[in-house]
């Protein structure tokens, strides 16, 4: 059935709750002291990549899984004795949540009146829990009641039965991009933007109407439909974190190097390419329209209601040699709501020494590379302060292999200068 009747069917549009390029990271104690011995360069920050890049077992396996028609999820409860869906391969822990929210008057929600919003329902979550590393990132979308049946209200009995189907459709969605993103990544020259890449698993989940049984059911609500077309850049970084880790499980003859930039400020950030001087982008989020690193705060839901501890974002990219004996360098410059840019460089020849650096931004790109790109200096981590701002960038290894593939990590962190 491509379009249900709407006399029978419930429509949910997902709202973004959290926002950026990839799932914003809780930033609990683990979080703290991963980014502050990534900052050391060196060996510490090639464990936090190590941890990132295990993460390719997971996706992996969930597209085998999918691909061989067997199901990833399992059902399970989390502590309050809600109904989730888990999904683990022992490196990598997932689980998806919907929860009821109560409507304002307590008496359960019902259809909007024309031209008033539509009343949120509940939260639906997707969040990671890395094994290796301890830490974890977390997916939020509102649950807005966009067309419902005459004459039913949805209360916490009713929306039980809204559990499974939403269930089902947020796993259409995420099984599907979880293929196509190893398809993508396991090629000789990837080049994955992955809010385009998710656009078929997004229609996918658009398209599946789902059937609603129980007390609801019996009520005349038949259908579930879910409208996606609103979260589409939110949604679509969990193909950044699959893609990064699964190219480098891929690794050929090429040079990779994975990119990690946060935003550990009060403040929102933007970055932009100043200049691709070697190399190219094998997963890079939209520059025009994702180019986005919100301030570390609290997490604020449909309600006003706020997470006690806060999340920080980042922006995740990754780079390649163009040809089997080329070098890897990049201009990018991050510019706060306010005041100056910071611009950070590192270049990664194919013989020789890698050079990092940061500073502030002049807005001449050739200009900083020949200033700060030519000499090496055998720095692993450099930081400087530009205005209200500390910008550090640490490099795993100045030059040679890892793992028998010439790969290198990067962290950047942007943090309110002392």
């Amino acid at each position: 059935m491509s379009t249900p009747p709407a006399e029978s069917t419930v429509t949910i549009a997902l709202t973004p709750i959290t926002s950026g390029a990839t799932p914003p990271n809780i930033h609990d104690d683990q979080f703290a002291a991963a980014i502050a011995a990534a900052q050391q360069g060196g060996d510490a920050t090639q464990a936090y990549f190590d941890g990132m890049n295990q993460t390719a077992d997971y996706w992996g396996w969930v597209a085998t899984q999918v691909d061989g028609g067997e199901d990833p999820w399992a059902d399970g409860v989390d502590p309050d004795g809600n109904p989730i869906q888990m999904s683990s391969n022992g490196n990598l822990d997932l689980r998806m949540g919907a929860f009821y929210r109560e409507s304002p008057t307590g008496d359960g929600h019902v259809a909007a009146v024309e031209g008033a919003p539509p009343p949120v329902v509940g939260i639906a979550t997707i969040q990671t829990h890395n094994t290796t590393t301890n830490l974890s990132a977390d997916l939020s979308f509102g649950l807005s009641l966009a067309g419902l049946p005459p004459s039913i209200v949805i209360g916490s009995k009713l929306f039980k039965d809204l559990i499974k189907p939403v269930y089902s459709n947020l796993k259409t969605y995420f099984n599907k991009n979880a293929s196509d993103i190893k398809a993508q990544s396991e090629v000789e020259d990837p080049s994955i933007d992955p809010e385009a890449e998710a656009e078929d698993a997004l229609s996918d989940a658009e398209s599946s109407i789902e059937d609603i049984g129980g007390d609801l059911g019996e009520q005349g609500a038949e259908y579930l439909a879910v409208e996606w077309g609103s979260v589409g850049a939110e949604a679509a970084g969990l193909g950044a974190l699959a893609a990064i880790p699964l190219i480098v499980g891929f690794l050929g003859h090429k040079m990779v190097t994975s990119v990690l930039v946060h935003n550990l400020t009060d403040t929102d950030f933007t970055w932009s390419v100043l200049e691709q001087v070697h190399g190219k982008s094998s997963v890079m989020p939209d520059p025009k329209t994702n180019n986005k690193i919100p301030k570390m705060d609290y997490n604020t839901d449909s309600w006003g209601d706020k997470t006690t501890v806060k999340v920080s974002y980042e922006a995740s990219m990754q780079f390649i040699n163009s040809t089997d004996y080329g070098d890897i360098g990049l201009v990018l410059a991050l510019t706060p709501a306010s005041g100056p840019a910071i611009a950070t460089t590192f270049y990664i020849p194919w013989a020789g020494h890698n050079i990092v650096w940061t500073g502030a931004s002049t807005g001449n790109a050739d200009q900083m590379w020949i200033d700060h790109a030519q000499d090496p200096d055998d720095k692993l981590s450099v930081n400087a302060t530009v205005g209200a701002f500390k910008s550090t960038i640490a490099i795993t290894k100045l030059s040679g292999k890892t793992d028998d593939s010439y790969f290198y990590g990067i962290v950047i962190t942007i943090e309110k200068a002392s």
